[in-house]
Formats: C-alpha cells, structure tokens, sequence
C-alpha cells in the first residue's frame, strides 16, 4: 500500500515543472524553513529535487519524458511548489496541473515511476517517512488532473 500511495501522488510536479511552465527562483533560503527542516531545508530540496531529476533521466520507463528538460531548472521549479506546498513560504507561480498535461497522454505508469523515483531521492537524503508522507499527502490529490489514461 505504501507504494501504491507514493506512485498516485508525486508525479504531477515533476511533470509539470518539466514542461517548463513553472517559473524559477534563485536558490535561497525559504522564509519558514522550519516547515521544511526535516527535508533540510530549501537547499535540502534542491538536493533531493537534483537527485531526483538524475533518477528521471536515467529511468527507462519514463527517461524520455525528461530528455531535454535543464535539470537545475527543473530542481528548483519542484523545489519552489514542494517548499510552498509544505509551508515553507515559497512561492511557486506555475500554471494549473491540468492545463499542462493535457494531451501528454500521462498515464498511471508514468506517475508510479516517477514516485517511485521521488521515493528513492528522498531515502537517500535520508528524509524520514514521516516528513515523506507530509510531503505525499500535499501532492496526492495532483494526481486527478495529471493523469489522463485510467489504464496502462
């Protein structure tokens, strides 16, 4: 079950911040980061948020997707919305889940991928289960507008 709920629930960032659409910010600290101390900070989540889009490249079922997405650009995108999302006073300006994926045939087996390589990230940062699943809570209902095939 605990798979299953990190693969409904993390890749609607991911993609939309790789479309481009999400606007970047300089790498600083968040104005709360202790609502964010227990993924180290915003510079914490830049970190897992690089190791993740590493992980997304080299992932076969869904390297493609991220081919020619700028990694540092993307790392800070997912690091802005998640630093927002968990209350770190970030502010994330990208567009609407839906209006960006629309068309891109994103399916469950995309997202679960994708969280499962958020997953990975975030062990070996080390971030504890219980801040993980903080974070998973915040994007799960995503998932709704991201994905547009009910089966694979």
């Amino acid at each position: 079950m605990k798979k299953r709920f990190y693969s409904l629930a993390l890749t609607s960032a991911i993609l939309l911040a790789s479309t481009g659409y999400a606007q970047t910010a300089s790498i600083k600290p968040a104005p709360n980061e202790s609502a964010i101390a227990g993924f180290g900070g915003y510079a914490g989540l830049m970190k897992i948020n690089l190791d993740l889009v590493a992980r997304l490249k080299l992932n076969p079922r869904i390297g493609a997707l991220f081919k020619e997405t700028d990694a540092d650009r993307l790392a800070r995108q997912l690091s802005d919305q998640f630093c927002e999302l968990l209350g770190g006073g970030c502010t994330y300006s990208g567009a609407d889940m839906k209006a960006v994926h629309q068309g891109m045939g994103v399916k469950t087996h995309h997202f679960n991928s994708l969280a499962e390589d958020l997953q990975a990230a975030m062990d070996a940062a080390g971030v504890a289960q219980s801040e993980q699943f903080r974070l998973i809570a915040k994007l799960a209902p995503m998932k709704r507008d991201i994905v547009e095939a009910k089966s694979d």
